[in-house]
């Protein structure tokens, strides 16, 4: 990485027009002039994430999938999922906007606040689960308030506030921002339930060193396989970059949103929050214009 928490590394991260980068000469991708610099943006992080994680999927044609979490990294993942021909796809979140445009991508939307997503899941493939399954939401899980899964999440309640307190010792809330998910482990154990038996569970959720609770009991007696990770975006470019000069993917379609580099700040609070149609920001340094 190139910077984040102290865990991860020595380099503080960065958001500027210009900066030095050491090592830059192992990282680099030279992009073709057919890529966008929109298109290119989610190359660099998201859509290789996604892709890891259908890969350690290990979809083959025909399987069905889960996707959990539609965000910018989700959206990748169902996107992936369909380059690796899996025959269906489901996508579980409760943000409508999110979900739309994982129906736009045609995967078959799950809202865990008007349905109960395990079962959804158990019903839509005749009692058997999905083949595989992508946790692309991590440790800021939230679990559902509204619906038939709501009376079981609000049981384990407690535990989900454990959970939180020993996964972050320290939280900074102000006006609304910056709240931590109220179920870390909730994608977790849906995930592992939803899953057929010796099915394949793939984690590109963060999770923090911290983070200790997950069902490992109910994997093992489903004889699932576990794969999870970070991802190493670099080894993923070149093929990424030919898929999409070549016109098979547009991974621009996924920016909803351009500010200004000047107002990051308060771009960054209306994705945290989750607004409306907020899933992946382009932000444009001072006197660029957008790309048409």
């Amino acid at each position: 990485f190139f910077g984040g928490p102290a865990e991860t590394g020595a380099f503080d991260g960065l958001q500027a027009e210009y900066a030095r980068i050491p090592f830059a000469n192992v990282g680099l991708v030279k992009l073709p002039e057919e890529i966008s610099d929109e298109q290119a943006i989610p190359i660099s992080d998201i859509f290789p994430t996604g892709y890891f994680g259908a890969e350690l999927a290990e979809i083959e044609p025909g399987d069905t999938v889960a996707v959990f979490g539609c965000g910018p990294v989700g959206q990748f993942a169902i996107a992936s999922a369909k380059l690796m021909d899996a025959g269906r796809i489901f996508a579980i979140d409760h943000i409508p906007s999110r979900l739309d445009m994982a129906k736009a991508q045609g995967a078959e939307v799950i809202n865990f606040e008007e349905e109960h997503p395990v079962l959804a899941i158990q019903e839509l493939t005749g009692g058997i689960g999905a083949d595989r399954a992508i946790d692309a939401v991590g440790v800021d899980a939230q679990r559902p308030h509204e619906g038939s899964a709501a009376k079981e999440a609000k049981a384990k309640a407690s535990e989900y506030r454990k959970e939180v307190d020993e996964i972050a010792k320290e939280t900074h809330p102000k006006n609304g921002n910056w709240i931590p998910g109220d179920a870390p482990s909730q994608v977790l154990e849906w995930a592992v339930k939803a899953i057929a038996k010796a099915g394949t569970f793939s984690i590109i959720g963060v999770y923090p060193q911290t983070a200790k609770t997950f069902p490992i009991g109910m994997a093992m007696n489903r004889n699932l396989t576990l794969k999870m990770g970070n991802c190493h975006h670099r080894k993923y470019l070149p093929k990424l970059v030919d898929l999409v000069r070549s016109g098979t993917i547009d991974p621009s379609k996924v920016l909803t949103q351009v500010e200004p580099m000047m107002d990051a700040i308060e771009a960054y609070k209306a994705f945290d929050k989750r607004q409306a149609g907020w899933i992946k920001v382009e932000l444009l340094p001072k006197g660029r214009a957008a790309s048409a």
